[in-house]
């Protein structure tokens, strides 16, 4: 605990470019977890934030023993408003049988369990796989380093095994089959050399604004569904994925819990399927003109940020381009329209039956004494499709809850979700010590 406190102290924040230094020091301090469970780590620069590369052998040292990868990332999120913490963000406390700080669960939390993991397998002399080492320090900020180091690996690991995902409630854990990738755009459109006076030319001038508006509603939902040539690969749910999505709870209650309300009168029944398998498109920020003042402008410029989840398993960089054209092709004629991609990260669909998902299944029940969920999730994590695509294949789960403040103030972890992480992961390591 007192380790994982030191690591939570530090800020290390990858889209500050003040925190260089606090990157470094938290790639070493991991670095040192890994030596301590007997492997070797290396801190490894890159054009971005330092990956921590290394390997943790087998008890028996055994040639044979299957290669997992264990992936997690030492970066976090801005704090935000530090008016909104109860305690500092990077001052851990303890209180109420949780511990707070940035990072306590995404993902230095759930990283440092499956380090302590290794840890107490080495110790006991359990450890039955070859663990290769991969945490990233760009993951929150959107960098590739740890892409472009899996896909330039010479053999491909059998597997890998990342928490960073929550359980589904208490006691409750999950499996993940899948996830969303991500198209993400920053559109401008300009409607005018300069700014004009609506008096004297409104009604004739083109404006911006309005220009950008029609140009987001080619893309945005209607009726709780995307336009039609971006809903190409959308998979069906499977019927283990409809009978888990029945013992949760419902789209009405969690959507209140976070403060948002219905898309429309569809969305509560279809929620779980809406966030997990279907795309969807949200408009992120607009910025045009100023509302705080009264100013008769027609604007010459706007401009807005806007997303599309793809659907698990479909084609990311078509349609993200599909995407693309559609915004372009609804800018009114006289208006010109500049989209920039701002990233691509591809999707994933994971197959419970893959031997190796069931093994990990069944070695958090071994581990935990619980039952697990094999559950979809509505996110995106970019290594999951490199990894996918080079064969391997993917354990994704981890011991957070949904309301554990993840990228929020007062972000938390439960000491006993800790604990109870650590013995997962110790029963999927030895779960998956046992594939041929």
């Amino acid at each position: 605990m007192e380790r994982l406190l030191e690591l939570l102290r530090i800020p290390s924040i990858s889209a500050d470019p003040a925190h260089e230094g606090d990157m470094l020091r938290a790639a070493e301090m991991v670095a040192d977890e890994v030596r301590r469970a007997g492997g070797t780590a290396d801190v490894v620069s890159t054009s971005g934030h330092p990956l921590v590369v290394g390997e943790v052998p087998p008890s028996d040292d055994s040639p044979a023993a299957p290669v997992v990868t264990i992936y997690g990332h030492y970066d976090v999120q801005p704090a935000g408003d530090l008016a909104l913490w109860t305690s500092p963000p990077f001052q851990p406390e303890i209180r109420e049988g949780m511990v707070f700080a940035r990072g306590a669960t995404d993902d230095k939390g759930n990283m440092f369990m499956l380090l302590v993991a290794l840890q107490r397998l080495r110790a006991e002399g359990r450890l039955t796989v070859r663990a290769r080492i991969l945490i990233d320090g760009e993951e929150e900020s959107g960098g590739h380093s740890a892409v472009d180091f899996i896909e330039a690996e010479a053999k491909p690991a059998r597997a890998a095994l990342i928490f960073d995902s929550p359980m589904i409630g208490p006691r409750r854990p999950a499996v993940c089959t899948g996830l969303r990738g991500l198209a993400y755009f920053r559109v401008r459109v300009r409607g005018g050399e300069a700014d004009l006076h609506s008096g004297m030319y409104g009604g004739a001038a083109l404006n911006s604004i309005h220009a950008l508006m029609q140009v987001l509603q080619a893309v945005v939902m209607r009726e709780g569904r995307v336009p039609a040539p971006l809903l190409e690969g959308a998979p069906a749910p499977t019927s283990a994925e409809v009978d888990a999505w029945a013992t949760l709870p419902g789209g009405d209650e969690l959507l209140a819990q976070a403060g948002g309300r219905p898309l429309d009168a569809r969305a509560v029944q279809e929620y779980r399927r809406r966030t997990t398998m279907l795309p969807s498109v949200d408009v992120h920020g607009i910025r045009a003109g100023d509302p705080s003042l009264v100013a008769t402008v027609i604007p010459a410029v706007a401009e807005a940020t806007v997303s599309c989840r793809i659907p698990p398993g479909a084609d990311a960089d078509h349609l993200a381009q599909v995407m693309r054209e559609l915004m372009q092709a609804a800018c009114p004629a006289g208006a010109g329209v500049e989209v920039e991609g701002l990233g691509v990260a591809g999707s994933s669909r994971l197959d419970p039956g893959d031997p190796v998902i069931a093994a990990a299944m069944r070695g958090i029940t071994e581990g935990t004494g619980l039952e697990v969920t094999p559950l979809g999730i509505g996110g995106s994590i970019p290594v999951v499709a490199a990894m996918a695509a080079r064969g391997t294949s993917v354990v994704l789960s981890g011991f957070g809850l949904p309301d554990d403040g993840l990228h929020a103030p007062d972000e938390h972890m439960r000491l006993e979700n800790l604990d109870l992480g650590v013995k997962g992961a110790m029963g999927i390591l030895c779960a998956l010590g046992e594939l041929a």
